[in-house]
């Protein structure tokens, strides 16, 4: 791939999890600042999975009939718009408005990007699509330590939006160098593109979407309620609570980073069945044992590393295996994701609400049991 192309999409990933995640790690810090409890912020993080559901589909719909180009731009910069909101953010409405335009930019290139990857020619998609999430969990590694350098040093909280906005800017201008690149691919892909949607919507996706989006529910939801289950319930201090995303998706980056290429030498499944397993192993114990901040930090850790290669190893084998409608089968299994993940978060904020945050998170442990029989049960060809 040329250097232009991989700034653009190691970029766009990473703005989208440094945005994603910056709003999760300022959860305390939102909930005290506008008077609003854990089910007012489970609402907006679900209405900001309704708007990632939105946009996946959308998205997937506007791949396979306009020039793709524009569609990735108009992307980029409604999760700018995002990003802004947050920046200016001055009530609950506008909390709710600026997740739900980043969760919708999000979307829109969490299709897009791995849809110019499946068109960009035959092969196994798995390892480059780790790497790519990988550059999403450095961004989600980032942003943590930010926001905790500036509640610690700092009265101004929501400056850490300032360098989500800055930042933003890398993909908007490096998609603009790759313009031509962007465009005679998609043509390429359209000419050959003409199956059924019937060889798209089958039970092989179901299973697939599924475990995608079951995977989504507990992962994104450890990263939202971690830094604000240890501020409750272990009496962490908030500023080192905030930071306790940044190990999850430390353990993210070094999982897609260092073992990029073992699920393609291991076989997907067989894979995909031993982390999927450790990641129940791992998350039990951190939920359950963690009550000091070493024990907690590798606990954290070990389950990111867990959690790693499993969303962009499903993701492999959508890519792979549908060669044509790709863009509705990819927004299909993104807009699903959006779906169950966005019900567990207004259930685990309300059961935290009523009965207590550590309650909640057994809820994202029974998740994760459950994706285990989805895993069992995928075909990868």
């Amino acid at each position: 791939m040329k250097k232009a192309q991989l700034v653009f999409g190691f970029s766009s990933f990473f703005i989208f999890g440094f945005s994603l995640i910056l709003n999760s790690t300022l959860i305390p810090v939102i909930e005290k600042s506008y008077s609003i409890d854990h089910s007012l912020i489970g609402l907006a993080l679900s209405l900001g999975s309704i708007a990632f559901l939105i946009s996946s589909l959308l998205y997937g719909y506007l791949l396979e009939k306009y020039k793709a180009f524009y569609v990735i731009v108009s992307g980029i910069l409604v999760l700018l718009a995002g990003n802004l909101t947050m920046l200016f953010m001055n009530s609950y409405i506008m909390v709710i408005l600026g997740m739900f335009f980043i969760n919708f930019g999000g979307g829109a290139l969490e299709v897009s990007v791995p849809f110019l990857i499946g068109v960009s020619g035959d092969g196994k998609k798995g390892k480059i699509l780790n790497l790519l999430h990988a550059s999403f969990a450095m961004g989600a590694v980032i942003s943590p330590i930010i926001s905790s350098l500036v509640l610690r040093y700092t009265p101004y909280w929501k400056s850490s939006y300032l360098l989500a906005v800055l930042i933003n800017l890398i993909p908007l201008i490096s998609v603009y160098m790759i313009k031509h690149d962007i465009l005679n691919l998609h043509a390429d892909y359209l000419e050959g593109s003409k199956g059924s949607l019937r060889e798209v919507l089958n039970s092989s996706l179901i299973i697939l979407v599924l475990a995608l989006s079951f995977y989504v529910g507990y992962e994104m939801n450890f990263t939202s309620w971690i830094s604000t289950f240890l501020f409750e319930v272990r009496n962490f201090d908030v500023s080192n609570a905030a930071i306790f995303p940044s190990f999850l998706w430390l353990g993210l980056f070094l999982g897609r980073s260092f073992l990029s290429g073992m699920p393609e030498k291991m076989g997907y499944k067989k894979w995909l069945f031993i982390v999927v397993f450790l990641s129940v192993v791992f998350s039990t114990l951190t939920i359950i044992l963690g009550k000091n901040m070493i024990i907690s930090a590798i606990g954290t850790i070990l389950t990111g590393l867990a959690y790693a290669t499993t969303y962009p190893t499903i993701q492999a084998i959508i890519v792979e295996k549908y060669k044509r409608n790709k863009g509705i089968a990819l927004s299909v299994s993104s807009a699903a994701t959006s779906i169950i993940s966005g019900g567990f978060s207004y259930v685990i904020g309300l059961v935290g609400t009523l009965y207590g945050l550590f309650s909640g998170l057994i809820i994202i442990v029974v998740v994760n049991i459950i994706e285990l029989l989805f895993i069992s049960l995928l075909k990868e060809n």
